[in-house]
């Protein structure tokens, strides 16, 4: 028997780790918690922002002199192995890059027919090149120590294992990995999870006798049987498996950026094309952002405010990637957005920049929408990006969290799939980016915030399972989006942080299954909200349960809203649960009742020092540019600056057009120790990786504009692009360019970090 061979038999039956040093190194820790991949120190080459050029109709030997002319910051190397002549040029020109696909092509991304075998099918699938299987942990570990040998000589930024890494493809449903090794490590995590099977036999409602016999259930094993009301759904079978696949991509990624840091400890190991959280291809971003040191991730499903929150305290590299639209505009105005929100990088698709062939030294071989951005490029990774990219600068949201729940994610997304019946393997990830309910509810979240002039950290569920988070001491408001899924931990700690003063704020459909999405017969924060539920008289308007239909993809947004017909409606806002009541008229409590006084909303509950509010609300409507720039969004922002007010936050700064403030300009601010800075930018609702959705009546070309600022503290603003101080005290007067961004440093009189907390009602 060859060594692999008896490797492998001897993991399967021993039910050890997959430590076995013979076996290529595979060091995948198995159960348990991941422990945290520690960040790595920003170096000098990570002082400012950067535009970094993918090599693509392009190639830094042949055009460097047109990156010198528009002022571009760096380069894309190909995994390493091989491009001697490209990091002798950087090192000598001290032009920097990242390494890409160090791990190599086909393994963390399926393609050919490995990418077909876990497409658009709907039974339990292997995956071609499992990653339980030591010998392709082995591969990937060759091409990264052959590939960094060389990478690592020259002035590189960072390692990239791949491009839109994935479980199957991208975010696609694909219900893998039943590789042999995959189930036997499913079922040791079982164990670990469930400790005894009468407990997992419990929760599945199976009768298995021993863990070594469990299988997996697929999707299309429950699919029929999810049309019950949610109190009676049990999604554990299938969402075991999804998180233990999660659990499994988040090891191997851990184990090989732990493996690239053992090559070249300096420099931070990643991947690019990340895609929006799913519970399809790994990405539950609560175990990712552990398990990487940096990552470009596409801006979908408010996916770069999570790694904003997450990696804020350690300030990992996050980046983008830049796709010219040929509106130098509306391309500046996209630098300049993740600029302000803390990206470190571009990783910009030159296609159609430097047209001709040959040795290109003549600018005008530069293409002209792209050479009117030269300044641009120039002033966002010149001196004023090192205020925001600097290792100690840090977000400084306001005291607002918002609830991250991978599980609530996952029977989200079971419930959206609904509509489609047999055909939900072909939900691919462009019909999910633009209609999967949770991803946008988020982003809807974000955005009310943001338009209302707050800030806000999410708050990983994984964090508050294992008490890794002080919730008291860092937010005064917290919001359940849609959080079907909790946990009894994650209850008693959340129903706590209200008992010690906190407020809780949740949507809709609030705790009605557990963490592995088994239904309850009540909510899980009830008692909190002091509501009682009649799940007899449905939701929505009755017929089903699924906010967003998918199978209206080709339609427009406004019109997949099937159960949105005849709905209950306050305020122009939809109601979601029809039979949810009050449960306590003699304690302290108030709500509003509409159509007919037959539906129940806007609870608001005393519960110990806090308060705990239970909206019956779906808001995802304000995703619509039309809705959230009219009374719609005017209604939903007034209902919740009352909760605001009566908790007593309110915005730091009011910016202004013309004496108002229809244009919704997002305020965001940072801190450096004692200084503050105030970044102002346009703010778009982000609907793909490329596209930044603005209000329609918007005139790109539109002038400068006069803003006003309006501060609760007396404060000294300096203009850090113009350098022009305002002067001192509440109100000021300034220019703003719609299609680019101010940044200003904030001068405090009473210099008290915590003044805009919790200040007075």
């Amino acid at each position: 028997m060859g060594l692999q061979k008896l490797c492998i038999f001897f993991l399967i039956f021993s039910g050890q780790l997959l430590t076995a040093l013979p076996c290529a190194r595979a060091e995948i820790q198995r159960i348990g918690e991941i422990p945290r991949v520690p960040a790595i120190a920003a170096g000098p080459e990570w002082s400012h922002f950067r535009v970094l050029v993918w090599p693509y109709q392009t190639d830094v030997l042949r055009d460097y002199d047109l990156y010198q002319h528009l002022g571009l910051g760096g380069f894309q190397i190909d995994r390493g192995a091989d491009q001697e002549e490209k990091v002798r040029f950087s090192m000598l020109h001290h032009f920097p890059y990242y390494a890409g696909h160090i791990t190599d092509k086909g393994y963390l991304f399926l393609s050919g027919e490995n990418r077909r075998a876990v497409s658009g099918k709907s039974e339990m699938l292997s995956r071609p090149h499992s990653l339980a299987d030591p010998e392709v942990i082995s591969r990937m570990k060759a091409h990264m120590e052959k590939n960094i040998q060389v990478a690592g000589k020259g002035p590189v930024l960072a390692y990239a294992f791949d491009d839109e890494i994935s479980l199957g493809t991208l975010i696609n449903p694909a219900d893998t990995d039943i590789h042999p090794l995959s189930l036997a490590w499913f079922r040791e995590w079982l164990k670990n999870e469930y400790q005894t099977i009468e407990k997992l036999n419990r929760q599945w409602e199976t009768d298995y006798t021993d863990f070594s016999a469990v299988l997996p259930c697929g999707f299309e094993d429950l699919r029929e049987k999810l049309s019950a009301p949610f109190s009676q759904w049990n999604l554990s079978c299938w969402a075991d498996f999804r998180t233990f696949m999660d659990y499994q991509f988040a090891a191997v990624l851990a184990e090989l950026t732990r493996y690239a840091n053992e090559k070249d400890p300096d420099i931070p190991a990643g991947f690019v094309g990340g895609q929006a959280p799913s519970p399809w291809g790994g990405y539950d971003y609560a175990r990712l952002c552990r398990c990487v040191q940096w990552m470009e991730a596409y801006d979908i499903h408010s996916t770069n405010e999570i790694l904003r929150s997450f990696w804020n305290r350690e300030r990992r590299p996050r980046m983008q990637t830049f796709f010219s639209t040929g509106n130098v505009q509306t391309d500046s105005r996209f630098l300049w957005y993740y600029f302000l929100h803390g990206n470190q990088a571009v990783v910009a698709w030159p296609e159609g920049w430097f047209p001709s062939r040959g040795k290109n030294t003549d600018k005008k071989n530069i293409a002209p929408h792209i050479q009117k951005l030269r300044q641009t490029f120039r002033e966002i990774q010149g001196d004023i990006s090192k205020t925001i990219v600097h290792g100690h600068t840090l977000f400084d949201p306001d005291p607002v969290g918002i609830y991250y729940s991978h599980p609530s994610l996952q029977a989200s997304w079971a419930a959206d799939a609904l509509v489609h019946g047999k055909t939900w393997p072909r939900r691919m990830s462009s019909i999910d980016n633009d209609n999967q309910s949770a991803g946008i509810l988020r982003t809807v979240w974000c955005k009310t915030l943001e338009d209302m002039g707050f800030q806000y950290d999410f708050i990983s569920y994984a964090d508050v399972q294992e008490h890794k988070v002080d919730l008291n001491e860092r937010f005064r408001i917290i919001i359940l989006p849609k959080t079907l899924c909790l946990s009894d931990r994650e209850a008693d700690i959340l129903r706590n942080f209200v008992r010690k003063g906190g407020v809780l704020i949740a949507d809709y459909l609030c705790g009605l299954l557990d963490e592995h999405g088994k239904g309850r017969k009540k909510g899980a924060l009830d008692d909190v909200f002091a509501i009682k539920r009649n799940e007899k008289t449905g939701y929505l308007n009755g017929k089903g349960i699924t906010e967003i239909d998918g199978e209206k993809y080709k339609e427009p947004f406004s019109e997949r809203f099937t159960y949105f017909k005849n709905i209950c409606r306050f305020k122009k806002l939809a109601v979601y649960e029809r039979g949810t009541e009050y449960q306590r008229p003699d304690m302290k409590g108030n709500f509003i009742r509409s159509c007919n006084d037959s539906i129940s909303l806007l609870f608001s509950n005393s519960y110990g020092k806090g308060r705990a509010l239970y909206l019956n609300i779906c808001p995802l409507e304000y995703r619509v540019s039309e809705k959230r720039f009219s009374a719609f969004g005017m209604q939903w922002r007034q209902i919740l600056s009352g909760i605001f007010k009566e908790s007593g936050l309110f915005p730091r700064v009011i910016v202004r057009e013309k004496g108002n403030s229809v244009s919704l300009p997002e305020t965001l601010f940072w801190k450096k120790g004692n200084i503050r800075y105030l970044g102002i930018i346009r703010n778009p609702i982000v609907t793909n990786a490329t596209e930044m959705q603005f209000r329609d009546t918007e005139n790109m070309q539109e002038e400068p504009k006069v803003i006003s600022l309006q501060f609760r503290e007396r404060v000294n603003p300096v203009n850090l692009r113009t350098k022009k101080d305002l002067g001192t005290g509440h109100s000021f007067r300034d220019t703003f360019k719609p299609w680019e961004g101010n940044l200003y440093e904030i001068k405090q009189e009473d210099a008290d970090d915590d003044a805009h907390r919790f200040p007075e009602k």
